[in-house]
């Protein structure tokens, strides 16, 4: 079974800017970009932003900010709209991970449905191409939409993770083996399509155990749960014990 020596971990420092806006935004701390160093110089090699159409945490400037300083990688996560495109060829992250958006969720509640919206996806896909923008797809673990990612020409798919963890979490065995099933399956799809294959959505420290262990992986990203711990035990040992997690070392 084929398997990346290292997988990369992006890290998502959406609710550092979270705890930001609780106050309007209006104060100068967090800084994410001290977030964002932080986490890089503990182990991740990514940094991911989701710019939401409601602006509820990550705003324009943050986009603006990270770009330019690119202390890693950039994952930009955003909606299929003209104007998030207009911000991703002004800002030129290096990569861009589509993914639905509903104003009234809480957090993006599952994959964007890449065959719906294949017309658009179309048209942007190539356009962020144009000037080396890589381009990951958020979707289910669905054979249909990974066959269709492939056909759309993305260099990438993300697969939802967040199904399996909260049964693994939720301790129903049955549906997290089902779960587990589908992920592994869509990972074989999308290698042998080509496509690198990619995670997130729900992971914790438990979760992303037994995530590194998915076939052909390349990538993970995690956010809300490396918030959380960083609320306990700091970001840097956080993000540290998350790296020594993917590399399949004692945390």
């Amino acid at each position: 079974m084929k398997k990346s020596p290292r997988i990369r971990l992006g890290v998502n420092i959406d609710h550092g800017a979270t705890l930001r806006q609780v106050r309007g935004g209006k104060t100068p701390y967090p800084d994410l970009l001290n977030l964002a160093r932080l986490s890089v110089k503990n182990g991740a090699e990514q940094i991911t932003i989701h710019l939401r159409e409601d602006r509820r945490h990550i705003q324009d400037r943050d986009v603006t900010r990270i770009c330019k300083a690119r202390p890693a990688l950039i994952n930009l996560e955003m909606a299929v709209t003209r104007e998030m495109m207009k911000i991703a060829l002004k800002e030129k992250p290096d990569w861009v991970c589509l993914v639905p958006e509903k104003r009234q969720e809480l957090t993006t509640e599952g994959g964007l449905d890449v065959i719906r919206a294949e017309k658009e996806l179309a048209v942007m896909i190539p356009k962020l191409q144009a000037i080396g923008i890589e381009v990951s797809l958020f979707i289910e673990a669905d054979p249909a939409q990974v066959k269709m990612a492939a056909i759309l020409g993305a260099e990438a798919i993300e697969l939802h993770t967040g199904h399996w963890c909260e049964s693994v979490q939720a301790g129903r065995k049955a549906e997290a083996n089902r779960a587990w099933k589908r992920l592994v399956r869509a990972a074989e799809i999308g290698d042998a399509l080509g496509l690198s294959v990619h995670a997130g959505h729900g992971l914790d420290y438990a979760t992303t155990q037994t995530i590194r262990r998915l076939p052909y992986l390349k990538e993970v990203n995690i956010g809300h749960s490396l918030i959380c711990y960083a609320l306990e035990e700091g970001l840097g040992p956080a993000v540290k014990k998350m790296r020594r997690i993917l590399d399949g070392k004692r945390p």
